[in-house]
């Protein structure tokens, strides 16, 4: 595993005696999730996915960001960000069979959206993003699925032809832009 500022990975520590209640699938009631996202900074993994010099970008349908993004979502209380890293692409890209050891750790990143998805949809969301990258294969780049109820379109983007898509007056594209850039100067 390569290492990016001396940090490799996310340090994951957890009791044997934890239990964990709930599975990655489980999913609150709406109204007490909407009250969790009013109080509580959410923790997600996001994943830069990279094949011969192109980054995976999906435009969601959906707040909290109805743009351009990349792929990932929430982890589950208990759960390794590893795993977490491995379900969320395989969940959203239907490619599976990745090992963790391939996934690249690039940084955390804060995001707080105007908007979400939950009622009321004007009091936003704030997510902590352990964000990771991995360089994909032609064979795996071909496999990839991505579920339109989720993701109104999807792209393979060339580096230099980010700044089309993105706009740097716009808050949440700077940090899209940002996490981007950091890959590319640790690739």
């Amino acid at each position: 595993m390569r290492q990016f500022g001396g940090v490799s990975h996310v340090s994951h520590y957890e009791e044997i005696e934890r239990i964990n209640p709930v599975c990655p699938g489980d999913r609150l009631a709406t109204e007490v999730y909407s009250t969790a996202l009013d109080h509580l900074v959410i923790a997600c993994v996001d994943a830069v996915l990279i094949c011969e010099q192109q980054v995976l970008l999906a435009k969601r349908n959906r707040y909290p960001r109805p743009s351009w993004w990349i792929i990932g979502g929430r982890m589950t209380a208990g759960e390794n960000p590893e795993a977490a890293i491995c379900r969320q692409v395989a969940n959203e890209t239907k490619l599976t069979g990745l090992q963790p050891d391939r996934f690249n750790f690039i940084g955390v990143y804060s995001t707080c959206f105007a908007f979400r998805h939950q009622p009321p949809s004007h009091h936003g969301s704030h997510t902590l993003n352990l964000t990771y990258q991995i360089e994909l294969t032609a064979a795996e780049k071909a496999q990839i699925h991505l579920q339109a109820d989720e993701h109104a379109t999807w792209s393979w983007v060339n580096f230099d032809r980010l700044s089309c898509l993105l706009d740097d007056n716009q808050v949440i594209d700077r940090a899209l832009l940002q996490i981007l850039q950091d890959c590319a100067r640790r690739g």
